[in-house]
């Protein structure tokens, strides 16, 4: 089972991902307009045309392209279009791949935004029964109420 937390993801160690969309605009960048996708487009200047890139390259625009890296930071995809409620088939698919590559790298964190939720439209209780077959190298960040 994977390990909950709440607080600022960004400010982690080992790999951060941040759950996204598969939009690529027409500077071929990959839209991270909001939420952590947003927060790490701020932190890395450019990854957002690094993960477009990827994505047009190997997927196309709108594509599938489930989980992808940038040395340490990632982008795990829950949906196609940016406006859209994020789509439980592709949490599913890529929670299986996330939970093979933390297996293979047992040594590593792997620390990812609670997909899905916030900007996704869906409620814990439809993702957390996918989310909780990952393995305890995975932390999953959900930020701090401010009230």
């Amino acid at each position: 089972m994977p390990i909950f937390k709440q607080g600022e993801m960004l400010r982690a160690s080992g790999f951060i991902i941040v759950t996204t969309n598969s939009f690529l605009t027409s500077e071929e960048k990959l839209v991270m307009g909001r939420g952590a996708a947003w927060q790490l487009k701020m932190k890395v200047p450019g990854i957002d045309k690094i993960f477009g890139k990827m994505i047009n390259e190997n997927y196309g625009h709108l594509g599938c392209y489930g989980l992808i890296f940038h040395r340490r930071y990632g982008a795990f995809q829950v949906k196609y279009m940016f406006s859209e409620v994020a789509r439980m088939e592709l949490i599913r698919h890529n929670t299986t791949l996330l939970s093979q590559i933390a297996v293979k790298h047992h040594r590593s964190i792997f620390n990812i935004n609670y997909p899905g939720i916030g900007n996704g439209g869906l409620k814990e209780n439809q993702v957390s029964p996918v989310i909780e077959k990952l393995p305890q190298n995975v932390h999953v960040w959900k930020r701090r109420e401010v009230y």
